[in-house]
């Protein structure tokens, strides 16, 4: 019962604060105030139901038939706020765990991350940055890169459900031949096997881990950096490939992979409301981290700190390959529960956040 009643007291917490935050949101509406940026509720309650808006200034009787209309109800703004910040919490969490997991494992990238971060903000604190003039340049570079390459590898959503529509049937192009999908069909796109597919993505060489041809089940965010430099995209309209926000990001600097082979978003008019605000989250984290830090897989398992000091760089390589196998090893165990996540067996990979310069292992790791 004590878990119960945990469960139950952090759902009345919430409601209540979501009740309070929504009076406010309608009444700001009514007012005709308008807020600047991401409002997730706030752009629910101005799709609101005017019959919504009139009850709370009218009786019943007093409405007149034109001035009804269909719309959103207070349950459902709660309801879908609620799954918006699931959905961006849950996520992006993921995300920046997988990450952080990864770059590791991957000592070389973790290098190369703490190279363009330095060359982005320096030594500057990071209440000192400026989103308009850093969001594109992290986007651009190995931050975004590897943001992306996370995302390819272990979207967080790895079956994105869509439908067709009830009354009438719907026509795609596939490779240059139209296909009829039947009205009423529910279909689920497969992120995880589109987004290894060898014919839309680049490969660096043969798998270093898991022997196949081509690299595309390891962590290479390399393969996202473009060597010409990138390129402005001319036609406004492909800046829209993957959903959500409409301005210049990492599509005209990384690697642009066709439209429907990246879809850690999904795609189309239904695709991730929160898809720039997980961007920010994500280059945030990343960036602050990685501006003074290290992260190095613990090695506890084999040796002790004093052990540690003693050994020779090549012991040193030794004892943290057996770190990356077991750590690579506990990633192959993610499934998904709503989201992709560590659920079963070992729940976690442990780790090491030390300051830039006193690492015992990633700087003798490729």
């Amino acid at each position: 019962m004590k878990k119960a009643k945990e469960a139950w007291n952090a759902y009345m917490n919430w409601e209540q604060y979501m009740e309070e935050l929504l009076e406010k949101k309608v009444a700001a509406d009514l007012a005709g105030e308008h807020t600047e940026g991401m409002d997730i509720m706030g752009s629910l309650v101005k799709n609101a139901t005017d019959e919504f808006r009139l009850k709370q200034m009218k009786s019943p009787g007093q409405m007149e038939s034109s001035e009804v209309r269909k719309g959103l109800t207070d349950e459902n703004i709660l309801g879908n706020s609620f799954v918006m910040l699931l959905a961006g919490h849950e996520t992006t969490a993921n995300t920046i765990h997988f990450s952080l997991v990864e770059l590791a494992i991957n000592p070389s990238s973790q290098r190369h991350i703490q190279k363009d971060i330095h060359e982005a903000f320096g030594d500057s604190p990071p209440e000192t940055w400026d989103y308009d003039a850093s969001v594109n340049i992290l986007l651009g570079n190995m931050v975004g890169a590897t943001i992306n390459e996370m995302l390819r590898l272990m979207p967080p959503v790895i079956n994105i459900p869509k439908s067709v529509r009830p009354d009438q049937d719907q026509t795609i192009v596939i490779d240059g031949e139209k296909k009829i999908i039947p009205r009423g069909i529910h279909i689920n796109f497969n992120a995880v096997g589109i987004h290894r597919n060898p014919k839309y993505w680049p490969s660096k060489g043969p798998s270093k881990i898991s022997g196949r041809p081509d690299d595309l089940d390891d962590f290479v965010p390399e393969r996202w950096l473009r060597e010409d430099g990138g390129h402005e995209v001319e036609d406004e309209s492909e800046e829209e490939d993957f959903g959500g926000f409409t301005g210049k990001d990492t599509s005209s600097q990384l690697f642009r992979p066709p439209r429907g082979a990246f879809l850690p978003f999904s795609d189309g008019p239904r695709s991730c409301l929160g898809r720039r605000l997980a961007q920010v989250e994500l280059i945030a984290v990343l960036s602050v981290i990685f501006q003074k830090y290290s992260v190095e897989l613990a090695v506890d398992a084999w040796a002790s700190d004093e052990e540690v000091e003693r050994m020779s760089v090549d012991e040193k390589r030794a004892v943290y390959e057996k770190a990356q196998d077991k750590a690579r090893a506990v990633l192959l165990t993610a499934s998904s529960m709503i989201t992709l996540r560590l659920n079963r067996g070992e729940t976690f990979i442990p780790v090491r956040v030390v300051k830039k310069g006193e690492e015992r292992f990633i700087q003798y790791i490729d």
